[in-house]
């Protein structure tokens, strides 16, 4: 590889760069082309030329008109780049400038402080982002919200064989009436068979329509220098308009949800206890103190957090039942585990996706699938923000842009084995575990290569309630059905044979499936 001397030791390989394209042209650079229906390729692609650590220039993304930033796979290195994070740590949601401009554009208005905060950095970064983690964050929150994922996958899982031919629209609905539950402790039953009410999916098309654009916009330079000339482009008019739709629904969601509250007619203990009253709730009790958020700000994390979930957890049940119906023994070992784990009602348990003896083969199936198909292509992107460090053996400078690459080791042969087979024994066996220690794959089993969420002071705050969202819906639809590819899917031998966009995130075209009802 390109970096990497025959000794093993790691060394820097600095790709050319050219100002504003970066290292995007191929003839110049040698990289393969940029391609947002090849990115799980091009990321492969690039660490197999290059090494283990290179420079490259991303325009959009890295620093400077060349956009340089360092890709490095050791996760041991990388958490040097973690330890200088310090008090106001960098977000790679800083670099997603359609959302930073948007929020720009949208000045003194209600609530968009909060969005500026929120892609910002610094002490009104802090304040925000510790109102939105709490009650979303911590392991006994989180977990308090599982009985109503529950009961909204219930209702979803019986809605799945009317979407057959459309499960990407499909497992979008169902990310919303999941986080619905959690949010306001409501049950729209978007993802079920029964009537949908227009705004909510008015609500679902407008927020995955405008993050599809994120990437592609970020990645573009001539997006990029268009915004910078305080230009809107046709793409980034059409982000524009989707996200103020998606934006204007939620809010009246959170206002009539406010409204019910104040006037006490919340109903049961699901709404009682849902994050949007429990916020609410911290909000007046905070009314006065230094630092406080106004209610506008409080509205508008609710907002986007209910745009956020759609996304990631969305990419991660397609996927995931993209390899479930290609490897029906995989399934089948699932539904053992998980029609091991249910009520004497016949639901399933809510401490079966917190016991980790109990669920272990469902969390190497999310192993496995963020092993091969993560949801985000390159998902720690950092800075160290306090001092210059030594990556190996090499100086970088203070607040470069560092990412760590935890997918191009998994995927390659040399260091696992048949990498292109979905086989999550790889994680489950504790011989396989054993066997990697003291190899090149060990590096795999590093607490930063096993979930999409990023790590340190800027993780997802709501990593928690999407793991546990993406193991009870798909727990509930293998416990309900037989899942397989369409009669005419059988040309499709395994994940290469399928279809992806990388939007804000990786997005599968979920080919048409199959579903038998489970007697």
């Amino acid at each position: 590889a390109g970096g990497d001397t025959d000794n093993g030791q790691v060394k820097l390989y600095n790709l050319p760069k050219l100002p504003f394209l970066g290292s995007l042209i191929p003839q110049h650079s040698g990289v393969d082309k940029f391609d947002l229906s090849k990115t799980l390729d091009w990321w492969y692609s690039s660490h197999s030329k290059f090494g283990n650590f290179y420079s490259i220039g991303m325009p959009g993304m890295g620093k400077g008109i060349y956009g340089t930033a360092y890709i490095m796979t050791d996760p041991n290195e990388y958490m040097k780049v973690l330890r200088k994070e310090g008090q106001h740590p960098f977000g790679a949601v800083m670099t997603e400038w359609p959302f930073v401009r948007y929020y720009e554009d949208g000045g003194d208005q209600p609530g968009y402080s909060a969005g500026r905060a929120l892609f910002s950095q610094g002490e009104s970064w802090q304040r925000i982002r510790r109102f939105m983690q709490t009650d979303l964050l911590s392991p006994d929150a989180a977990k308090g919200y599982v009985p109503g994922m529950i009961k909204a996958c219930q209702t979803a899982s019986q809605g799945v064989e009317l979407y057959a031919k459309n499960i990407n629209g499909y497992t979008a609905q169902c990310s919303f009436d999941m986080f619905s539950s959690i949010v306001f402790g409501e049950f729209p039953g978007m993802a079920g068979s029964g009537k949908k009410d227009e705004q909510d999916l008015k609500f679902c098309t407008s927020s995955i329509d405008a993050l599809e654009l994120v990437l592609p916009l970020m990645v573009d330079p001539t997006e990029v220098v268009q915004s910078m000339l305080g230009l809107k482009s046709k793409t980034y008019s059409t982000f524009e308009s989707n996200f103020t739709v998606a934006r204007k629904i939620a809010s009246q969601k959170v206002q009539n949800f406010k409204e019910r509250k104040s006037n006490g007619e919340l109903a049961n203990d699901f709404e009682k206890n849902s994050y949007a009253s429990l916020a609410i709730d911290r909000y007046l009790t905070s009314v006065g103190e230094e630092g406080a958020l106004e209610e506008e700000e409080v509205g508008e994390l609710i907002m986007i957090s209910l745009v956020a979930a759609l996304d990631t957890t969305s990419a991660m049940l397609n996927w995931c039942i993209v390899h479930l119906a290609m490897n029906p023994h995989v399934q089948e070992a699932l539904f053992e585990e998980v029609s091991s784990n249910v009520t004497e009602e016949g639901n399933l348990a809510a401490d079966y996706f917190s016991s980790k003896s109990n669920s272990a083969y469902l969390n190497a199936v999310l192993r496995e699938n963020h092993r091969i198909t993560p949801p985000v292509a390159a998902n720690l992107m950092k800075e160290n923000v306090t001092d210059e460090i030594v990556i190996h053996d090499v100086t970088l400078p203070k607040q470069s842009i560092v990412l760590l690459d935890t997918r191009s080791l998994g995927m390659n042969p040399d260091v696992v084995e048949d990498p292109d087979t979905f086989d999550p024994t790889r994680w489950f066996d504790e011989e396989k575990v054993k066997g990697r220690k003291g190899t090149s794959a060990e590096v795999l089993d590093h607490p930063l290569y096993k979930e999409p969420f990023s790590a340190g002071a800027r993780k997802c705050p709501g990593s928690r309630v999407a793991n546990y969202e993406v193991k009870t819906m798909l727990s509930q639809l293998v416990l309900d059905w037989k899942i397989s590819l369409a009669p005419d899917g059988n040309k499709i031998k395994n994940w290469r044979d399928i279809s992806y966009f990388n939007g804000l995130t990786v997005q599968p075209t979920v080919p048409e499936l199959s579903f038998e009802k489970r007697l």
